[in-house]
């Protein structure tokens, strides 16, 4: 029987699944458990080297993969991990809130991988030595039995009978003294590069291939970092709101915090194409195509003559030592199935620190200095009259609540969903991401890989749902924002209209006496914030409705009904009161129309306007939020809306018109029949 893993997806136990799992997604359950050879704890991650996993349980044995690549870069690895051991030490000392909302989620040492790599300096000094030996390698004679025509033949041997006798096909004519040959199998000498020396010299040049590319990727990832921090320069000044653009100011700050960075990544870019120009003749090489397969030994190198003698031999195995020597302290941990684990744990650790600083960009005010610890309530902010918790969770998920009501689940899932290129694969990796709850699901993901996807699949890894984040993108802040305002505020504003039950005789008649009162299917209807006058007439309103004790009628006093109509309806009023606070400046509404087909329309002195509208498709009301300098903009694909709307939006405006907003439960838009976007989504 496959044993139950504990889903983190799902918040829920499930059987081992037997097809390509996600890393990160599966925890291992209580008892004794060996995952790749490794005895790991109760609530360990599901994670091993290479890409495959096997897990033992008893006597039982299960085995499965992650897929073709399920981590990302280096570069995002590395990083993730330091800020993740920031939260560690944050822990270790019991920070305040505040501390933790102060932790960069960005490219750590941007100034120092700028830097030159110690094995790169080593690599020009020796280039000459590697690039002799690949072009003139040392080569042993080795006899092969080789079929050539007779006049090329010098010499035979008994092969060559044997041969002759049995290959026909080989003969020129039969005489009557015997055959007369055509082709000979004669002995040549042929100079064999199979050797030990070469074979380490071509691994030696994939390595040195694949560090430079890597290096070449690392600056283009730092290079368009820097070029979104100038970009977000721009959509500053273009933020309605003082405490974003300052937000938005620091943020950037901590990035172009160096000196003279383009002139360093375009000197440093320059270095690492220069060395790839070189390696890559050497690529085609005698020695590279003269070897049979790589070198699999141990990495220290055994003498011989050749690396002894040999003055470019004995460079290269320099050089060898020297990668060698970089690459094992680069991979860290030499256990892999603990590696991933940790990169597991690393990644939900920077999540946390994205959602918090997210949480302050939205404008939710914290009521404490309590910082977040797991399986404990965790700190509490304000918001638009409501009160917000955010808790971090055993198994390293986080739980947003509204009035102690749960609105959002956050799984952080270490799994570079858009890493590989084939799309089936993709697929079904999405496929598996449906959850029976609301989930935002938080992934590592480039922009990069995103814009290789096909339209529809851009659309599917990008979305309230599917949030994409990177240390190198500086959108993923914006857009984890814009899935928390996605929830908080669909939560708030489609809590229209305040609804009150009433049984009470001539409690509609309330209704006629108050304009923010409708009597509706035995309840009343609180449509729009009521005055402070018209709250003191209430109380008043509802004596009215009293009735005396009659024995005779066997009537009873219902007094007691009627306060418990009273505070329901004060509540209900302040519900609707909350709707009316801006969203982005917190202010009261001037403006707060009911609507019909229960939507209403506010209007803000920032002229910011929100609203609930009914989808013409499917006839669900949704809310949308526009804001005043962005409301031109039309919609796009989830890395449009970063760089337009960052987190100033919630339905997403219509891709062909910008008045029209598109239905986030349906997939469409009233400019259904021309907007590109809806053609995507099939009509139920």
């Amino acid at each position: 029987m496959r044993p139950e893993l504990w889903d983190r997806l799902s918040g829920a136990p499930v059987l081992l699944p037997d097809s390509a799992t996600l890393l990160g997604r599966y925890l291992i359950p209580a008892g004794r458990h060996v995952v790749s050879g490794v005895a790991v704890e109760p609530g360990a991650y599901l994670a091993a080297g290479a890409g495959r996993w096997t897990l033992r349980s008893g006597g039982e044995h299960w085995a499965g993969d992650f897929g073709s690549a399920p981590t990302p870069a280096p570069i995002v690895m590395e990083s993730i991990a330091f800020i993740a051991g920031k939260v560690a030490d944050l822990q270790q000392d019991d920070a305040p809130l505040s501390a933790w909302t102060n932790v960069p989620p960005l490219v750590n040492g941007v100034v120092d991988r700028l830097r030159a790599h110690p094995l790169e300096r080593h690599l020009k000094a020796g280039l000459g030595h590697l690039r002799a030996v690949c072009q003139r390698p040392h080569a042993r004679l080795r006899t092969e039995d080789v079929l050539v025509p007779v006049s090329k033949a010098r010499r035979i041997t008994w092969r060559t009978v044997v041969h002759l006798a049995a290959h026909s096909e080989t003969w020129a004519a039969r005489r009557l003294h015997g055959v007369e040959p055509a082709r000979l199998l004669t002995p040549v000498q042929i100079a064999d590069r199979d050797l030990y020396e070469n074979r380490v010299v071509a691994t030696l040049l994939d390595r040195l291939w694949r560090h430079v590319l890597a290096g070449i990727a690392e600056i283009d990832q730092i290079d368009s970092m820097v070029g979104q921090g100038k970009d977000l320069i721009q959509q500053a000044e273009m933020r309605p709101d003082w405490r974003e653009k300052r937000r938005l100011y620091a943020f950037i700050a901590d990035l172009l915090m160096g000196d003279d960075l383009p002139a360093r990544i375009s000197r440093r870019r320059r270095e690492l194409l220069a060395l790839r120009n070189a390696l890559a003749p050497l690529l085609a090489s005698e020695l590279r195509s003269g070897v049979r397969g790589p070198y699999t030994g141990p990495p220290r190198l055994r003498p011989t003559n050749l690396f002894d003698n040999d003055v470019n031999y004995r460079h290269c195995r320099r050089l060898w030592d020297v990668e060698t020597a970089s690459r094992q302290g680069a991979d860290g941990l030499a256990e892999p199935v603990h590696a991933l684990a940790a990169w597991c744990r690393d990644f939900a650790r920077y999540a946390l620190v994205l959602v918090l600083r997210a949480l302050e960009q939205l404008g939710l005010t914290p009521t404490g200095t309590r910082a977040p610890h797991v399986g404990e309530p965790g700190p509490v902010y304000a918001y638009r009259g409501r009160t917000v918790r955010f808790d971090w969770n055993h198994d390293d998920t986080f739980t947003l609540l509204l009035d102690d009501e749960q609105v959002l689940r956050l799984v952080p899932l270490a799994h570079a969903l858009t890493g590989q290129s084939d799309l089936a694969e993709l697929d079904g990796h999405l496929t598996s991401l449906i959850a029976e709850c609301r989930v935002a699901v938080l992934y590592p993901g480039e922009r990069s890989e995103r814009e290789a996807l096909p339209l529809d699949r851009r659309l599917a890894v990008h979305n309230s749902t599917m949030v994409p984040v990177s240390p190198t993108d500086l959108g993923s802040m914006a857009r984890v924002a814009r899935a928390l305002r996605a929830a908080l505020d669909e939560k708030i504003m489609l809590a229209y209209p305040a609804r009150v039950t009433c049984q009470i005789a001539g409690a509609g008649a309330l209704a006629g006496r108050f304009p923010w009162l409708v009597w509706r299917d035995g309840q009343l209807l609180v449509t729009c914030p009521p005055a402070d006058h018209e709250l003191a007439r209430l109380t008043p309103a509802l004596t009215d409705l009293r009735i005396r004790t009659d024995a005779a009628r066997q009537q009873g006093d219902n007094a007691g009904e009627l306060d418990r109509l009273r505070i329901d309806l004060l509540a209900a009023a302040d519900q609707i009161t909350s709707l009316s606070l801006c969203p982005f400046c917190g202010r009261r509404a001037t403006t707060f129309a009911p609507r019909e087909h229960d939507t209403y329309w506010c209007r803000c002195s920032c002229s910011t306007t929100w609203e609930i509208r009914r989808c013409t498709s499917c006839r669900r009301n949704y809310p949308v939020v526009t804001v005043p300098t962005l409301a031109d903009r039309t919609g796009g694909d989830g890395d449009l809306l970063d760089e337009e709307f960052s987190q100033e939006v919630l339905a997403v405006p219509c891709w062909q018109n910008a008045r029209s907003y598109v239905c986030p439960f349906c997939g469409h838009c009233p400019e259904s029949a021309a907007c590109d976007r809806c053609f995507l989504i099939p009509r139920s």
